[in-house]
């Protein structure tokens, strides 16, 4: 269990902040604030969607840092595509009682002073200094660090003994029934899950995962026959262009994601929370293979307030 447990809802993002790059003098008064932001690989947001960061006070006063966006190499930009050279995000109102920080994903056109649900990374300050982590938000930490992931090859939807390396599915079979595959918390309000299978470099839309223990909501790929009762796909029918299937899945990557919710782009998010690869022999039907835990590797920051 980590350290950090934040005392808000919701779900927060990933920032590093340097503290040493305050962007020259400090012109904060005892009525205003100011804050220094430095991100770690975090990817660009598609369309018109930005990011806000939020410091929730000793009073539990949720105030807006503003709104801005993400580019190439870490620059931030506010909404009118000026750079913020210095990552500085000035307040009208003091830091001194900041406890929390939080940045939030915000669709196009938001304009109020309220965080959407989508929480993308947060943490405490110490010192004048958080670490913003997405594992480091109460109700967060336990759905991600501790989510397990499993899944089999087999293909349910055309009946036993036909092209049976051509689906996969996230359930475990090794305590005997099926059994579910993904062991995750869901829903996390503001994110979804999604699968995806890897084909030539092209990822395949498995679904949306609204719940471990139930279908995905597509099986557009599948056959007519029922499939498990938990998320998964059999690559037999409607083949994108360039593909012919049945498909064979052996050496193939598959994933699972963290999408905002609502998502602003069909592609997958670089929040890849499950990965694995399935073997060039997949074994005998009924073989329950693991995924890889790779919330690790997520963007991590800091936020730094510039001393009053």
């Amino acid at each position: 269990m980590r350290q950090y447990r934040l005392l808000i809802f919701g779900f927060v993002l990933v920032f590093i902040i340097s503290a040493c790059d305050s962007g020259g003098s400090d012109n904060t008064s005892p009525e205003t604030g100011a804050v220094i932001l430095t991100l770690n690989s975090l990817s660009p947001l598609p369309g018109d969607y930005h990011l806000e960061g939020w410091v929730v006070t000793s009073d539990l006063a949720t105030l807006s840092l503003g709104k801005f966006t993400i580019g190439s190499g870490g620059k931030l930009f506010n909404l009118a595509g000026e750079e913020l050279a210095t990552r500085r995000l000035d307040t009208q109102f003091p830091l001194d009682s900041a406890r929390i920080a939080y940045i939030t994903i915000e669709p196009p056109g938001d304009v109020d002073d309220s965080p959407s649900m989508t929480r993308l990374m947060g943490g405490l300050f110490i010192e004048g200094s958080a670490e913003l982590r997405t594992t480091d938000v109460e109700g967060i930490e336990d759905a991600l660090v501790l989510a397990r992931g499993n899944y089999i090859i087999e293909t349910p939807t055309n009946g036993p003994n036909s092209s049976e390396h051509s689906g996969i599915w996230f359930v475990n079979l090794t305590g005997g029934p099926p059994a579910r595959g993904l062991r995750i918390t869901t829903p996390i309000p503001g994110w979804k899950h999604q699968g995806w299978v890897d084909i030539d470099g092209i990822p395949l839309n498995m679904g949306v995962i609204s719940h471990h223990s139930q279908p995905d909501d597509s099986n557009i790929y599948s056959g007519s026959q029922p499939g498990y009762n938990y998320p998964g796909e059999d690559f037999l029918v409607n083949a994108p262009p360039s593909l012919t299937f049945p498909l064979s899945l052996a050496g193939t990557r598959v994933t699972v994601s963290l999408e905002p919710d609502p998502d602003p782009d069909p592609e997958r998010s670089q929040l890849i929370l499950f990965e694995a690869t399935v073997p060039e022999t997949p074994e005998s039907i009924g073989t329950t293979y693991d995924m890889t835990n790779l919330v690790d590797t997520w963007p991590t920051g800091r936020m730094v307030i510039v001393q009053q």
